[in-house]
């Protein structure tokens, strides 16, 4: 069940002190502020059993731990809406990682190219387990061509996860308000001989504004 907290404070406090595979040893060490990036990489270890989400920025490409990377949702982001979409927009200012890639912003999206989809069926799912948001923020992960909704921070709008068929698949992020949002997915799927199995939770940071 998602649990969401409103954080009036905007701070850059790392939310685990994981390495990342290209850092190690620091706490935010990548900011990323446009390009393509897989958010979430969807990894699996077979001899260990494990399900894992990771980061991968194409522009490298580079890996990284969650942990250790800022995403910047900074003003080339803004848009501004003259009346609000219930579960997407807010009235006014927003800040948009847009679904089709465009020069200067974040393309964001996730992937399931480091695993084999077929050993799970064709599907994992990925849960929004925890939410951190600025004072009145929500997130909206949503596929604009068919306007279905993949994540939501907030429980009413009822997209706390999503199963995951792509191969590799980019959505639309709106954040509804500026500051610093933490974001804490989980991904478990079931292994057609090694059975169900579940990752970490792993928290992001998107400053944004």
């Amino acid at each position: 069940m998602l649990t969401m907290r409103a954080d009036t404070i905007k701070a850059g406090a790392v939310v685990g002190a994981v390495a990342a595979l290209a850092f190690a040893g620091q706490a935010h060490a990548a900011t990323i502020s446009s390009g393509h990036v897989d958010a979430l990489s969807f990894t699996y270890d077979p001899v260990a059993n494990e399900l894992g989400i990771e980061v991968l920025d194409h522009s490298g490409p580079t890996v990284y731990d969650p942990a250790n990377v800022d995403f910047d949702v900074h003003s080339g982001h803004l848009v501004n809406r003259p009346s609000a979409t219930p579960c997407r927009f807010d009235a006014g200012d927003n800040w948009v990682i847009p679904r089709l890639e465009s020069s200067g912003l974040l393309w964001a999206g996730w992937s399931t190219e480091e695993l084999d989809l077929d050993d799970f069926g064709g599907e994992l799912h990925a849960e929004l387990t925890d939410a951190v948001v600025p004072s009145g923020g929500n997130v909206a992960i949503y596929d604009a061509p068919t306007n279905t909704l993949r994540f939501h921070t907030n429980s009413a709008c009822n997209a706390s996860g999503t199963d995951i068929t792509e191969s590799h698949h980019h959505a639309t992020w709106v954040f509804t308000e500026p500051g610093t949002y933490e974001l804490t997915f989980q991904v478990t799927g079931t292994h057609t001989t090694d059975g169900p199995v579940t990752s970490d939770e792993h928290t992001y940071t998107f400053d944004v504004g």
